[in-house]
């Protein structure tokens, strides 16, 4: 009796994207069936849906490691009872290596040399991109995000004629790629928008934000991948009036847009609970004890936040917002000193044909 017979293709499907890319991998050998179902593209959406459905702790960390000949990416899983850390394969280890942006499992990292590859951890295959044929000298601001109009993944850059921080400007240069092309593609029209802190966009609600000054004022410029446009968002009303603008980011956390201020010991950030709508603008609070010096990571609950400790010793800790407390995230194998990337959730998204399913 076949495989088909024991379950009908529905409950099957349903059964197998609940798992995660690693039993996936394996399943494939149970059969031809299963193996074409699990390669599929509308399995791989089903299952990156699902996964994005389920609880924080389903996301994952990508940290960077270096030494004296290579740098590395590592990846923690804080869904398992004891987080281990991974290595995940690189194409070139020996070039300095930054996490630009990530959407939907595939990661944007940047080599030293300036070249862009986009990389998905969980199913270890990965795509350089082209050289950017627009680019001035020599600051340059990235974001990945999905263009559902065209079942695109797409990379935006903003190219400038000096610094991003720079009060003034020649030329700014705005281009889009897309996954399904291979090809960059300028968009036209005026950009006078200059970045404030963050050196990449965050994808939230089928957009790429970021913190922007415009003349004297800012705002946070969404860019919709589907109309390849910009808009504009509305800040929190009392948003920077202490003049500390330059000490944010824009961010992800619980699926929200967040603007995150992070200095010294203490923590701040916006999360906007609905999107577009400036009344739900929210403000929290991270109080840190005295010789704690911290950067947030990502929320593990819905009053749980992943914060990295840099005074002395590197380490991970957890802040309890509701019981106001901490403690010490132990990984197995963790490194002594480490720089974050990103987080990202498990997905067999892949970069070289946009929907099926990697290598392991």
């Amino acid at each position: 009796m076949s495989n088909d017979e024991i379950l009908p293709q529905e409950i099957l499907t349903d059964i197998l994207s609940r798992l995660p890319v690693k039993s996936l991998f394996r399943f494939k050998s149970v059969s031809p069936s299963w193996n074409s179902l699990i390669s599929g593209s509308e399995f791989v959406k089903t299952h990156l849906n699902r996964t994005k459905k389920t609880n924080y702790a389903e996301q994952k960390i990508i940290i960077i490691t270096s030494s004296s000949t290579s740098y590395n990416l590592h990846s923690i899983d804080f869904a398992c009872v004891n987080p281990t850390i991974v290595t995940v394969d690189l194409p070139d280890s020996s070039s300095e290596i930054k996490v630009l942006s990530s959407c939907e499992g595939l990661l944007l990292v940047n080599r030293y040399d300036d070249s862009n590859f986009l990389l998905n951890p969980s199913t270890r295959e990965c795509r350089e991109l082209p050289p950017f044929p627009f680019a001035l000298p020599r600051a340059n601001v990235y974001g990945v995000g999905y263009d559902s109009l065209t079942d695109d993944y797409k990379v935006v850059i903003f190219s400038y004629f000096g610094t991003p921080y720079s009060a003034e400007h020649d030329t700014i240069i705005v281009a889009v790629y897309s996954l399904k092309t291979n090809a960059w593609r300028r968009i036209q029209g005026s950009h006078n928008y200059v970045l404030q802190g963050t050196s990449c966009g965050v994808f939230v609600n089928g957009r790429l934000h970021f913190l922007c000054r415009r003349n004297e004022s800012y705002v946070i410029v969404a860019f919709d991948l589907s109309e390849e446009s910009f808009k504009e968002l509305q800040l929190p009303a009392l948003f920077g009036t202490d003049g500390s603008l330059y000490y944010y980011r824009a961010a992800v956390l619980g699926g929200c847009l967040c603007l995150v201020d992070q200095r010294y010991r203490k923590t701040e950030f916006w999360m906007m609970k609905e999107y577009e709508v400036r009344e739900s603008w929210l403000k929290f609070t991270i109080g840190m004890p005295e010789l704690y010096t911290v950067d947030l990571l990502c929320m593990l609950a819905e009053d749980e936040f992943l914060l990295k400790n840099w005074f002395r010793i590197q380490k991970l800790v957890v802040y309890s917002s509701k019981k106001e407390t901490l403690r010490d995230m132990v990984v197995r194998g963790f490194p002594a000193k480490f720089r974050f990337g990103s987080t990202y959730v498990e997905s067999l998204v892949s970069p070289n044909h946009g929907g099926g399913i990697g290598r392991q």
